[in-house]
């Protein structure tokens, strides 16, 4: 080898050496390009009891904001599920920003950090904000591609967030319509257009008022509801279902003649408009949650 050709190659071997250390600083050693700058520090600061607003916004759907209010969370001003905010700032301690994933802008539509498709995100800290782009997940559980809205860099977002933020507004929402201690319930009175009756509680076993004895699982079904009945919505102005006559009512009452808990339900073969004497809104139940927490007589009788 000549003394020319050595010299390139020994030339060429520094250049590689030298990419390659400059490499390994951006990428921490683990083979990829590791976040700097604003976003690396995205989420620092951000735990759950620092967080006072979260605001959620994609494309044309309605906006969500979540915002803390006396000890509690509402939602667009309405009370917020405790459990759903829960696992929202779960997600958010622990989420972290990974490598860079792309940098090219010609990749956010693909991956679902372009501003019409991503879930923008804004967290509200002592009066300062700062806003994330949400996109797809990621190939890994537990992963989503984000950026920052200025920027074309594209991360790995290390945190189980995004599944929290595509909640719409019905699922943010508190919609738990009853909540009783069953255990001081000493009467139950159910109201159908077939025929009402009422059932009391024994010693050992309930029975129907004026005698008889009831299904215990059928009156089981009717106290686990009232125990907890949780809605799968709210019906809003302009819902056929708001328009439907009343079907059924059940009240529960302690010994001393206190309603505890007060159920109405609507008309229908599908799912049904229902109130509780707790609540000035209009829920939107089941079938089957109806049927359950009001059965006919039928129902409640044994079977021979």
């Amino acid at each position: 080898m000549s003394e020319r050709a050595l010299k390139q190659l020994v030339g060429a071997l520094a250049v590689v050496v030298a990419v390659w250390l400059v490499s390994m600083v951006f990428r921490g050693g683990s083979g990829s390009i590791a976040a700097t700058g604003e976003i690396a520090g995205f989420f620092e600061g951000l735990a759950g009891e620092s967080v006072d607003d979260v605001r959620v916004v994609r494309g044309s759907d309605p906006s969500v904001t979540l915002s803390r209010a006396d000890g509690g969370w509402t939602v667009n001003g309405f009370t917020a599920d405790t459990a759903a905010v829960g696992r929202l700032l779960t997600a958010l301690d622990g989420a972290q920003i990974g490598e860079l994933i792309a940098a090219n802008p010609g990749n956010h539509d693909r991956m679902g950090v372009s501003v019409d498709s991503a879930y923008t995100v804004t967290f509200s800290v002592d009066g300062n904000e700062r806003t994330l782009l949400v996109g797809k997940s990621a190939r890994r559980f537990g992963t989503a591609y984000v950026r920052l809205p200025e920027a074309d860099e594209v991360y790995l977002m290390e945190a189980d967030l995004r599944a929290q933020l595509s909640r719409d507004l019905d699922t943010w929402r508190d919609r738990t319509m009853v909540s009783i201690d069953t255990s001081s319930v000493a009467r139950i009175v159910v109201e159908r257009e077939a025929g009402d009756y009422a059932l009391v509680r024994g010693d050992s076993a309930w029975t129907f008022d004026g005698g008889g004895a009831a299904a215990r699982t059928a009156v089981d079904g009717i106290l686990s509801e009232l125990a907890r009945m949780v809605a799968t919505g709210f019906v809003e102005s302009g819902d056929s279902l708001a328009g439907y006559d009343q079907a059924a009512a059940t009240t529960a009452i302690t010994a001393d003649g206190q309603v505890l808990a007060e159920v109405t339900l609507g008309e229908g073969e599908g799912d049904r408009w229902a109130r509780s004497s707790t609540s000035d809104y209009l829920y939107r139940v089941s079938s089957f949650r109806a049927n359950r927490v009001a059965p006919t007589r039928e129902a409640v009788e044994p079977s021979s």
